[in-house]
């Protein structure tokens, strides 16, 4: 779901196309490849919207298998389409979840930080920016994570959102602005 040129797209809707119509037509083995090519954007879409790599998974599946029964009602783009689903599913647990702290878990990966006052400065600076996250609008926090962590463009972010360039711009910039202000107290 990276961005890619206009002729691209069209290859990948119809290659998508094609792997539903086996899927219909009672090949189910063949979901597995829509599976493997979406999951990993997804997935990422998903941990930065909940901060959780356990309910970005769930929400993953029940958005997969959701999608694998209503794979007849797929109108258009398969990737946009099984994006709302994503991001629903997001805003569906945002809705009824209280959380206090959530971090991504990266503790086992590997850092190129010469010391470990660097690597603790570095943990404590992603675990406030998760929080500041976290205090984000869903809508905000959404635009923010597709464009800064995601690196989706304006125009895909549209396409996929089902909205105008100009609205996510105004949606980024204001996460950007409520961003600089909560972590500005700490690290102004």
């Amino acid at each position: 779901m990276k961005s890619t040129a206009p002729a691209d797209q069209v290859a990948q809707a119809d290659a998508d196309q094609a792997i539903i119509a086996r899927v219909l037509a009672g090949e189910r083995d063949a979901f597995s490849i829509l599976i493997h090519r979406y999951s990993d954007p997804l997935f990422r879409h998903a941990l930065g919207m909940t901060g959780s790599p356990d309910v970005a998974e769930d929400i993953l599946q029940m958005s997969f298998i959701k999608a694998y029964s209503h794979l007849a009602e797929v109108r258009g783009r398969f990737d946009a389409w099984v994006f709302r689903i994503v991001a629903n599913g997001c805003k569906d647990w945002l809705k009824n979840i209280r959380r206090t702290h959530l971090s991504y878990d990266e503790d086992d990966q590997p850092t190129g930080y010469a010391n470990p006052e660097e690597e603790l400065d570095l943990s404590e600076l992603r675990s406030d920016l998760d929080r500041a996250l976290q205090t984000l609008p869903v809508s905000l926090r959404e635009a923010f994570i597709m464009k800064h962590v995601e690196g989706r463009s304006y125009e895909e972010m549209a396409d996929l959102l089902s909205t105008t360039v100009g609205a996510l711009k105004m949606r980024v910039h204001r996460a950007r602005e409520a961003l600089q202000a909560l972590l500005e107290e700490k690290y102004a």
